[in-house]
């Protein structure tokens, strides 16, 4: 797994270097990520990837996440952040439990709509776990673009300050619905 984050390391370092037109880095580290999830599968590393996926969620949250945040709070412009800071909360808040709602239901629905027998259907906190999940977006790549492009700083505040805030709110709101009803039926995790 390292020599795979080397590779994707050194590739994209290499990639932007040479200023590339059509790949850009995260998909470049998109097709790695791939072509490791293949090998996993293809030598049937089981039991590899059960552990991998058991202490992943304590790895990310207590060594990776922290220095992230820290690193991008520390080097963030504060005044643009806070002139801007109506508009960030307004696309956070508003714009994730718009896509959360609108995801959980499309998911339920659909879930619903097809033949049980190849599918079961997915329960509403299922559906709002899975929504919750994906509904926030993390839009490193633009903020790298807007960065090398020198873009408008209130823009890139802007946008900034949705990420830091929508990846907090899909963290909670996960946990949230995890939460509910736990006592009753089936759990999630």
């Amino acid at each position: 797994m390292l020599a795979f984050l080397m590779l994707s390391i050194t590739c994209g370092h290499f990639l932007k270097k040479s200023k590339h037109k059509y790949l850009q880095e995260a998909g470049l580290t998109t097709i790695i990520g791939m072509l490791c999830g293949i090998l996993l599968r293809v030598f049937n590393f089981t039991g590899y990837t059960k552990k991998i996926s058991k202490h992943f969620n304590n790895l990310f949250m207590i060594l990776l996440l922290p220095p992230i945040i820290f690193e991008s709070g520390y080097n963030m412009q504060k005044r643009p952040f806070f002139r801007n800071i109506g508009s960030v909360l307004m696309f956070s808040f508003i714009g994730t439990f718009i896509a959360i709602f609108t995801s959980s239901a499309l998911f339920y629905y659909c879930g619903q709509w097809f033949d049980p027998l190849t599918a079961p259907p997915f329960t509403l906190r299922e559906s709002f776990a899975f929504g919750s999940l994906i509904s926030a977006t993390d839009p490193v790549s633009v903020l790298a673009i807007f960065k090398e492009m020198d873009a408008d700083i209130n823009l890139y505040s802007i946008v900034f300050g949705e990420s830091i805030f929508n990846d907090a709110i899909g963290i909670v709101m996960y946990e949230t619905v995890l939460g509910l009803g736990k006592g009753e039926g089936k759990t999630l995790t």
